[in-house]
């Protein structure tokens, strides 16, 4: 069972495969998510997206200056991109951070929130969003794996802040929702401890 829904290796951000050192990333991650929003129907992205791989194509062949105002906001795109891919990258580690993806994109913390921010949701909100889908996903499949399993996959801390988070957003536990949507049941111990310190997501 895959947990890991990118695909193929994330090039570096420094990457020096194209004329301009660290764009091929960028286009690559614009492409990606493309074909992603438009295999799932995700009308609203489609346009932004396709603007922002035609653009990196200007750029790639002198048409376009990466310094114009242009051509940064491209860049900009493209580092949003490539941000949410490495957060999936990394989903299962409790310690990811903005300074982690920041250190990876090879740009400042502060530049890693102001990017999210102009989307309207947070780096911590972007995180629990792509978690809880995780999980929901993990949930559906069969033969179904441990509840534990799931939280460690996650990203979750513990198994208690597991069940605390995903019954926010949820309003069912992790067991009430496989039951839901059909999936075997695996039996799995409820958390101990309901009252867990609250789920942090590097904010």
């Amino acid at each position: 069972m895959g947990i890991d829904p990118v695909p193929g290796p994330i090039s570096h951000p420094l990457d020096t495969t194209s004329g301009h050192h660290s764009f091929a990333p960028l286009r690559d991650a614009c492409a990606a998510e493309l074909d992603e929003a438009m295999e799932c129907g995700d009308a609203a992205s489609i346009p932004p997206l396709v603007k922002a791989v035609a653009e990196f194509a200007l750029i790639d062949r002198g048409a376009l200056r990466p310094g114009s105002r242009r051509a940064q906001q491209t860049l900009r795109v493209g580092r949003l991109c490539l941000a949410r891919r490495l957060i999936s990258r990394h989903l299962s580690k409790p310690s990811l951070s903005p300074a982690m993806v920041a250190a990876l994109l090879g740009v400042s913390v502060r530049y890693i929130h102001v990017l999210f921010e102009t989307t309207g949701t947070s780096f911590s909100q972007t995180v629990t969003a792509l978690r809880m889908a995780r999980s929901r996903q993990l949930l559906r499949e069969t033969p179904p794996i441990s509840i534990a399993e799931i939280a460690d996959a996650c990203g979750f801390g513990s198994l208690a802040t597991f069940y605390r988070v995903f019954n926010v957003s949820e309003g069912v536990t992790p067991g009430e929702f496989r039951a839901q949507t059909g999936a075997s049941p695996f039996t799995s111990a409820a958390p101990s401890d309901p009252e867990a310190v609250s789920h942090l997501t590097g904010k």
